[in-house]
């Protein structure tokens, strides 16, 4: 049951945060604005205290849930690890996890915060990243698809929907979102990105430890 509530609530925020990034008319920002405004970097950002002390009480009690339901990046290598294990050739499997890597790139995500090289930050934050992917590789098919129902719809005499410009932002930042994503779908749940924001040292300590067979735990 537990479960199930887990990923309605994360299939929620995704859904919600994806067309956050897709959204070109600005509606859905008055009505889910909040969901970015919870993500961890944001709110370091902007000093919400109320928000990361919130999101660090999560973390201390429930452990993982902030990586798997609240954060966008963290679910979308969720679900590419439930499609990886469909797969009959190069299935996903677990893995020890690469303590030098994850800790590795905390160090250097706090050092570049500590200095303020935001270029650097944006790069290895979560959030950040999973925006870079929708607004560069989601939102041009999702501009098409619009495109192509405003034609029916102009057709049909109907003004429901109406074409929008879609057109390539900037090539680095294009090549940087592709490389994440093909990254992210190869390793189908790896951590190099989205380790710096999961709370290495506060999810060990957690009350409810989400137990999984052969975890030891």
């Amino acid at each position: 049951m537990l479960r199930k509530i887990r990923i309605v609530l994360a299939l929620i925020f995704f859904i919600g945060i994806t067309f956050l990034f897709l959204d070109f008319t600005g509606t859905l920002h008055a009505w889910l604005g909040w969901m970015a405004k919870v993500q961890f970097l944001p709110a370091v950002m902007a000093l919400n205290a109320g928000v990361i002390i919130a999101l660090v009480l999560l973390t201390l009690i429930f452990g993982r849930v902030y990586c798997s339901v609240i954060c966008p990046l963290g679910v979308m290598q969720d679900i590419m690890a439930w499609l990886g294990k469909k797969q009959k050739k190069n299935r996903y499997s677990y893995s020890p996890a690469k303590s030098w890597l994850r800790y590795g790139v905390l160090v250097l995500f706090i050092v570049a915060m500590v200095a303020g090289i935001g270029s650097f930050v944006a790069l290895l934050a979560p959030y950040s990243s999973y925006g870079r992917i929708a607004s560069n590789l989601f939102a041009p098919v999702y501009g098409w698809i619009n495109n192509l129902l405003a034609l029916l719809a102009e057709r049909a005499d109907s003004y429901a929907f109406y074409e929008t410009d879609v057109w390539l932002r900037s090539l680095p930042t294009f090549i940087i979102a592709a490389v994440t994503f093909v990254l992210l779908f190869s390793w189908r749940g790896g951590t190099a990105v989205h380790i710096a924001i999961r709370y290495a040292l506060w999810v060990r300590s957690s009350v409810f430890w989400p137990v999984s067979r052969g975890s030891g735990r």
